[in-house]
């Protein structure tokens, strides 16, 4: 029905005396923000609002990133960029980072795209705005900031008992703004999936049941804050609480009954930026706290802990400042100078508890320089300081401090990072190239964590890398048969030493270790095309070939949980509908395919191609007050196995009404 009233509208539009009042707000290919030298793409405020939408759902449209899903609506996923880890990833929020060290990783489904602006994703190394500088670019999301009173209600209901509601409400103008939100949302996530019962090659072994144990609920209060210092400066806090409680459903042939995880998390940070005295001088400061709690309750010893009971607590503070000074219109510098400390806490019936804790710091100077109209080019340098120790003592001391770790000194591990980059020309056509050397050290996750789907490696050792991309960003004319045409395509490739990755382990979950040297390749394709004002039409492609380059490497070089191409196109409608109280309607057709992926470095264990087809529909009526959406996941009802061979949900239809006033 909403497809034929689009078309009765465009028609009788077309058949007018005036022009036609008919519009879809595509989403022109645009430089990310931070760093407009590298590839990068930005995702806006329109594409968020979904019913049933997560921030997994949104990025894996993205070229050159990958999604790891554990289930249905609500349940955890992560993301990573090039052939990265999502540990090597950073994922930010206002400006403060969600990796956390009770995962690692962050998880996405606790970022709230319902309170979002836009989201900035960085595919080469990240920009100076990120804490750290590895290969495994970055993820920013920029929450909206009100301009005007506002105040909105929704509530969601969906397949496998979706639920969820939702209260936000925002006031401001140019000189000060504040936006608050609370959402309440679960889901039983019993969905019907084939199992195989581990005898992939008899079928007549395979039956169909439901997932159990899967069920997800939490609540959320995010609170924003702006406000005008001076006439030119500005500062931004941000406020979040989530409590979650969840299932850990196991796998396929080991379903859990009783195992439970129940997460809570605490995050403030604040931003001020101010001029200074000298002309073309803006200083930024950045405070910012998370504190993470994961709790595991495995009675049953069904999610392979070792114990009965797992508690994590981790905490990291960070401070930072920046100066960016403009000493002519065609040169800038920027010096930066980051601090954090991290620490974890894992305590477990009968185990010997972890005390872990890390001390960082960074000094970068970032530079650009106009050389004229079509050439500009820009570099980072900098020196990260890691300390980390799980013994009670300090991670590094000063020299001459008897008390502090047998090694001294006044750093741990000292790793030099930079990138160099050019912009050649300017619209239509911009020709972009960059070059880095990165390094990470493991996350305390990763060498002492544990959790239902990883276990950590106290063994890993740093990993360091060189990268090097070049693209173009291409838009046609404005008229003839490329009108409305974009296109934005890179290639690059990475060689690492050490690489850390993953591999399943036979008790089902996953173990980080370092690969040795690896080497990823690829090319990475975002193109849109808006022939007509109704029509919008986007594909985004990515090819990759992940290998394990080690002298001792497997018969099977392929590094395990990527995926070899990725293709995922979108055609989107957008039409007045003159019936009122009945404003406008859109359709969105998306397809996602990703090849099949292996779970192990020998190559024994495949995670299968997996594809969806997704459709999203709204009406906007009453001005867009009330607005009616509807999302149809998996059309198709393909099936679909993701991270260490969790089924994923099959078809699902979520409905969400949001009232404005």
């Amino acid at each position: 029905m909403t497809v034929a009233a689009m078309a009765l509208a465009v028609a009788r539009s077309a058949g007018a005396d005036e022009p036609p009042e008919v519009e879809v707000r595509g989403e022109p290919i645009a430089s990310p923000p931070k760093e407009p030298s590298v590839a990068g793409s930005v995702i806006r405020e329109e594409r968020l609002g979904a019913p049933g939408l997560q921030a997994g759902d949104v990025l894996r449209t993205q070229p050159g990133v990958t999604v790891l899903e554990t289930g249905g609506y609500g349940s955890p996923s992560t993301a990573s960029i090039r052939g990265a880890t999502a540990a090597q990833t950073p994922v930010y929020l206002a400006g403060i980072r969600l990796n956390d060290d009770v995962g690692g990783t962050a998880d996405l489904s606790l970022v709230p795209l319902w309170l979002l602006h836009r989201v900035e994703v960085y595919r080469s190394n990240a920009p100076l705005a990120g804490d750290q500088l590895g290969i495994g670019g970055a993820i920013f999301f920029e929450p909206r900031r009100p301009r005007r009173t506002e105040v909105s209600a929704g509530v969601l209901s969906g397949s496998f008992d979706a639920h969820a509601l939702w209260a936000v409400a925002g006031g401001g103008d140019e000189r000060a703004a504040g936006l608050v939100g609370v959402r309440l949302e679960g889901a039983r996530n019993d969905y019907p999936f084939v199992n195989d019962a581990g005898t992939r090659f008899e079928p007549g072994n395979s039956k169909t049941v439901r997932l159990t144990n899967a069920d997800e609920r939490s609540a959320g209060v995010w609170a924003i804050a702006t406000a005008r210092l001076g006439e030119e400066g500005r500062a931004d806090l941000v406020v979040n609480v989530v409590d979650r409680d969840a299932g850990l459903p196991g796998l396929p042939l080991f379903p859990s009954t009783r195992a439970r995880v129940h997460i809570e998390r605490e995050l403030g940070g604040l931003t001020a930026a101010v001029p200074c005295a000298m002309h073309g001088c803006v200083i930024t400061t950045t405070s910012a706290a998370i504190v993470s709690t994961a709790r595991y309750d495995d009675p049953a010893r069904e999610a392979n802990l070792g114990t009965t009971e797992v508690e994590l607590d981790a905490t990291r503070v960070e401070e930072s400042v920046a100066v960016r000074w403009s000493p002519s219109d065609h040169i800038s510098l920027t010096p930066d100078v980051r601090a954090s400390e991290e620490r974890i806490a894992i305590d477990a019936a009968g185990v010997t508890s972890v005390r872990a804790q890390r001390q960082f710091s960074r000094a970068a100077l970032q530079g650009e320089w106009a050389i004229s109209d079509s050439v500009t080019v820009r570099a980072l340098g900098g020196a990260e300081c890691h300390g980390t120790s799980h013994s009670g003592v300090p991670p590094w001391t000063l020299p001459g401090d008897v008390t502090g770790p047998p090694h001294g000194g006044a750093c741990g591990q000292l790793e030099p990072s930079g990138r160099i980059g050019a912009q050649v020309g300017h619209a239509p056509l911009t020709l972009l190239a960059n070059a880095g050397r990165y390094a990470r050290v493991p996350t305390l996750s990763e060498l002492y964590g544990i959790s239902g789907a990883a276990r950590g490696n106290s063994a890993l050792v740093p990993e360091t890398g060189i990268s090097v991309d070049a693209g173009i960003r291409a838009a046609g004319s404005s008229r003839g048969v490329f009108r409305g045409a974009a296109i934005d395509l890179f290639g690059f490739v990475r060689l690492a030493s050490d690489l850390i990755a993953y591999q399943r382990s036979s008790w089902g979950y996953a173990i980080p270790f370092n690969v040795g040297s690896a080497r990823v390749a690829g090319v990475e394709l975002l193109a849109e095309y808006a022939p007509a004002p109704f029509f919008f039409f986007e594909l985004a492609a990515t090819v990759i070939d992940p290998r394990n380059t080690s002298a001792l490497r497997p018969a099977n070089d392929i590094l395990p949980y990527q995926p070899e191409l990725t293709v995922v196109p979108r055609v989107q409608l957008r039409a007045p509908i003159r019936a009122s109280p009945i404003d406008a309607s859109k359709l969105s057709v998306t397809y996602f395919y990703e090849s099949s992926r292996y779970a192990d470095p020998a190559g024994l264990v495949v995670i299968p191609e997996q594809g969806s087809l997704d459709l999203d529909a709204e009406i906007g009526a009453f001005r867009d007050r009330v607005v009616l959406r509807g999302r149809l996941v998996n059309l198709l009802d393909q099936t679909r196995f993701d991270l260490i061979g969790y089924p994923l949900p099959g078809r699902a239809v979520y409905v969400a009404l949001e009232a404005k006033w």
